[in-house]
C-alpha cells in the first residue's frame, strides 16, 4: 500500500500565489511613481505650479446690428502642469454697455496647451468653457434698438470659448496677450492684456 502525505505543500500553487503578489506589489509602485514623482518631478524641473494675475479686457459685443464696446477686468488663478499643458480658472465682468443695455460678471475655465518658439516667449490655443449672469436695462437696449424687440435678457448664459495668444515670460512674471470669440446672449469678441505672477 502507498501512502501519501495530503500536508505536504504544494510548490505551484505557493509560486503562481508568490507571483500574483510580486505583480502587484509592482503596479502598486508604479501607480504611486506615476502619480506622486512624476507630476512633482515635472514641476521640479520644468518651475511649473500654481499661479495668478489680473488683467484687462477690451470687449466688443452685437447683437441684432447694435455694437458696444468697453473694458472689462479678470482676475485669473491657474496651474502649469508643464511648460505645454495648463488649466486656468478667471473670473471676469463684461464692463458697461451702454448700447445695448448690458452689464455682467461670470466665470470661465479652460484648458491651455502652449508651445514655446523662442526661450521665453510662449504661442497658446485655449478652450473652455464660460458662464455669465447678464443684468439687461431694456429701456437702454429698446433707445438704440431699431425695432420694439428685446432680444437679450437678464439671467445666466454659458457658452464654449476658444482663444489663442501668445505670452512672454520674465523670471515669476508672465505678460499675455490673446484674443476669444465667445457666443454668449449677444457675440463678443475680446482682446485680454493680462500680467501673471508664478509662484
Amino acid at each position: 500500500m502507498i501512502l501519501t502525505n495530503n500536508n505536504k505543500p504544494n510548490n505551484n500553487s505557493a509560486s503562481t500565489r508568490k507571483y500574483a503578489l510580486n505583480g502587484l506589489y509592482t503596479k502598486l509602485m508604479l501607480g504611486l511613481y506615476f502619480l506622486f514623482f512624476i507630476p512633482t518631478s515635472i514641476a521640479d524641473d520644468l518651475d511649473s505650479g500654481f499661479y495668478g494675475g489680473i488683467g484687462f479686457t477690451n470687449i466688443a459685443a452685437e447683437e441684432k446690428g447694435i455694437t458696444s464696446e468697453d473694458i472689462g477686468v479678470t482676475i485669473i488663478g491657474g496651474y502649469e502642469f508643464s511648460n505645454y499643458l495648463s488649466t486656468e480658472v478667471s473670473l471676469l465682468n463684461l464692463g458697461d454697455h451702454k448700447e445695448l443695455g448690458m452689464k455682467g460678471s461670470g466665470v470661465s475655465i479652460s484648458v491651455i496647451t502652449s508651445y514655446p518658439i523662442f526661450e521665453a516667449v510662449d504661442i497658446f490655443a485655449e478652450f473652455g468653457g464660460m458662464s455669465i449672469n447678464l443684468d439687461i436695462d431694456e429701456t437702454r437696449l429698446l433707445a438704440s434698438s431699431p425695432s420694439d424687440e428685446v432680444t437679450l435678457q437678464d439671467g445666466s448664459d454659458t457658452s464654449l470659448y476658444y482663444s489663442f495668444g501668445a505670452k512672454y515670460r520674465v523670471n515669476n512674471w508672465s505678460f499675455v496677450l490673446k484674443t476669444a470669440s465667445i457666443d454668449l446672449d449677444a457675440d463678443m469678441d475680446m482682446v485680454f492684456a493680462q500680467v501673471h505672477y508664478h509662484f
